[in-house]
C-alpha cells in the first residue's frame, strides 16, 4: 500500500515524531524510514497539489510504501498523510484574511468557551473553526458534526479536523430516521455540554437539526445558537419559542448572506452544474427553476446570461412577479410549467420539497434534475424505496429508468454545489465565514442584552459595527 504526504521529508519526520514517535531513523541512501524498528520506504515525487488553497513552493512530495511495517504504524502514517500538512492549513487560513485579521485582534474574547459546530466539511470551516481556537477557544472544546455531504476534501478534512484536536462525529439527517438522528445527537450533545458546565456554550448549526435536540432541553451554560441557513430558520419558526429556551441568531437572512454571499452560492451551482453536464448543449434550450429567492434570482440570472431559455416557479407572488417584469417566463407551479415547457433541466433553488411525483412522470427523456439544497430532490428516494431501476455513478450523479424514460439525477441528490465540490472559493467565502464568527463572538460578550427569540437586527448591526464589511471593500473593491 502506498500513500503520498503533500510535503518535503523535513516536515514528515517531525510529523511522525509529534504524532507517532520520537523513535524515528533516516536512510537517505536507502531511502527508508525505520519507525519502531518498522521499515518504511519512500520516494520524493512531485505532484499536483491536493488542497483548494494551494502553499507556495512545496519543493516536492513524500510517497510511502507501507507495505512492510505493522499494523498500528501502517494507520498512523495514513491519518498524518489524510490530514492537511501545516503548509496547506497555512495556506487555507491565508486566503482568509478577514477571518484572520478579526480573529488575531482578539485572542482572549472566547477562553472561556466551547463550540459545537454543526456543518459541510469544507476547507473554509477550517478558517472558521482555527479562529476560534485564535480566539481562546480550547480545540479540545470544540464539537464538530459532519453534515454529510459528499464534498471533495471530506476524508482530508475529518482526517485535520481530528489532528487538530476537535472532538468529530457524524449527525446526517438523510442517512438516520429522524427519532435515530435526534437520539443519536442528543446523546452526544448531552455529553459534551454537561462535561463543560464551566464553559459558555456556543452552538452554530446549519440546517436547524441542533436546535431540535435542544427542544424542552435547558442547559445554563448554553449562551445561544448561530443558524446558518433559511431551512433552519423555517424548522425554527415552527417550534414553540418556549420549547427553544435560548437565544437564536439570525445569520441566514442578514444583509451580508444576502448581497454577498447568496450570489457566490449561485455561482457554483451554476458553475457545477455545467461541469456534471459534461457533453450537452446549453444555449438556446429551456431550464426550469424552482424559487427566485436570494439564491434563485441570481441564478436564473447566470443561465440566462449564458443563453439557456429559463422559466421560474415560484409560490410567492411578489417573487413570480419579480422574475417576471425581470423579462422571464413563469408559472405558478411545476405542474402548471410542465404543460408548457419542454425542459432539458430542471433545478430546484427553494430549499422546500419541490417536484413531485407526478411531475417526474411527466419528464422528458434524457432530462436532467438537480437541486442547490437538498430537499428539493428528496422524492427519488422515494422511487428507490418503490425499486425503480436506478445507477449512482460517482463523481457524476444517478441514472434512474422511469416510466420508460432515462432521467439523470446531477449529484447525488443534496446541494449540487457541494458534490465533490470545495464550493466557493476560500477568500470569496471568507467575509460570511468572519460575519459568522462576529455573531458567535458578541453573543457572548453582550449575553446579557439577548433575550429568547429569533433575532436578526442585532446580527447586522454588530457585523456592521465590526468594520469587517470596511476590509472586504478595502481589500477587493476599492481604488488603490
Amino acid at each position: 500500500m502506498k500513500v503520498v504526504y503533500y510535503d518535503v521529508l523535513e516536515n514528515l519526520i517531525k510529523d511522525i515524531k509529534k504524532r507517532i514517535t520520537n523513535n524515528v531513523e533516516l536512510y537517505s541512501m536507502k531511502h527508508e524510514l525505520i519507525i519502531e524498528n518498522q521499515k518504511v520506504k519512500y520516494k520524493e515525487i512531485d505532484i499536483d497539489l491536493r488542497s483548494f488553497s494551494k502553499p507556495f513552493f512545496v519543493d516536492n512530495e513524500i510517497e510511502l510504501d507501507l507495505s512492510e511495517c505493522r499494523e498500528d504504524i501502517k494507520n498512523h502514517l495514513i491519518e498524518i498523510c489524510t490530514a492537511y500538512t501545516d503548509n496547506e492549513l497555512e495556506a487555507i487560513i491565508h486566503k482568509m484574511p478577514i477571518l484572520k485579521e478579526y480573529s488575531s485582534k482578539r485572542n482572549k474574547d472566547l477562553k472561556d468557551v466551547a463550540v459545537i459546530w454543526r456543518d459541510h466539511f469544507l476547507e473554509d470551516n477550517i478558517g472558521l473553526l482555527t479562529s476560534f481556537m485564535r480566539m481562546g477557544v480550547k480545540a479540545s472544546d470544540i464539537l464538530v458534526m459532519d453534515k454529510g455531504d459528499s464534498t471533495k476534501h471530506r476524508k482530508e478534512i475529518t482526517a485535520t479536523f481530528k489532528k487538530l484536536g476537535f472532538q468529530v462525529e457524524l449527525l446526517d439527517n438523510n442517512s438516520l430516521e429522524e427519532k435515530k438522528l435526534l437520539e443519536r445527537g442528543t446523546e452526544i450533545i448531552d455529553k459534551f455540554i454537561t462535561d463543560r458546565k464551566d464553559k459558555k456554550v456556543l452552538i452554530l448549526d446549519d440546517g436547524a437539526i441542533i436546535s431540535k435536540i435542544l427542544i424542552n432541553r435547558k442547559y445554563d451554560n448554553v449562551k445561544a445558537i448561530v443558524e446558518l441557513t433559511e431551512m433552519g430558520l423555517r424548522r425554527i419558526k415552527k417550534l414553540d419559542i418556549e420549547e427553544l429556551p435560548y437565544p437564536v441568531l439570525n445569520v441566514a437572512k442578514t444583509n451580508l448572506k444576502k448581497f454577498i454571499t447568496y450570489k457566490e452560492i449561485s455561482n457554483t451551482i451554476f458553475t457545477r452544474t455545467i461541469e456534471l453536464l459534461g457533453d450537452e448543449k446549453l444555449a438556446g434550450r429551456t431550464l426550469i427553476q424552482l424559487g427566485y429567492g436570494d439564491l434563485g434570482e441570481t441564478l436564473a440570472k447566470r443561465f440566462r446570461q449564458y443563453g439557456v431559455r429559463v422559466s421560474i416557479v415560484d409560490p410567492d407572488i411578489m417573487k413570480l412577479i419579480q422574475a417576471a417584469e425581470e423579462g422571464f417566463i413563469t408559472y405558478k407551479t411545476l405542474e402548471e410549467a410542465m404543460k408548457y415547457e419542454k425542459p432539458f433541466i430542471i433545478i430546484g433553488a427553494s430549499g422546500e420539497q419541490s417536484i413531485s411525483k407526478e411531475v417526474v412522470m411527466m419528464l422528458e427523456d434524457e432530462c436532467y434534475v438537480t437541486a442547490g439544497a437538498t430537499a428539493d430532490l428528496s422524492i427519488f428516494k422515494e422511487f428507490e424505496k418503490e425499486g425503480v431501476k436506478y445507477k449512482f455513478i460517482p463523481k457524476y450523479g444517478t441514472q434512474y429508468e422511469i416510466n420508460g424514460k432515462k432521467i439523470t439525477v446531477l449529484g447525488n441528490g443534496r446541494s449540487v454545489n457541494l458534490f465533490d465540490s470545495e464550493s466557493i472559493p476560500n477568500r470569496a467565502i471568507d467575509i460570511f465565514k468572519a460575519g459568522t464568527l462576529v455573531t458567535a463572538n458578541m453573543a457572548i460578550q453582550e449575553e446579557k442584552i439577548l433575550n429568547k427569540k429569533l433575532q436578526l437586527d442585532i446580527v447586522n448591526k454588530w457585523i456592521e459595527d465590526s468594520k469587517i464589511l470596511e476590509l472586504y471593500y478595502d481589500l477587493y473593491l476599492a481604488k488603490k
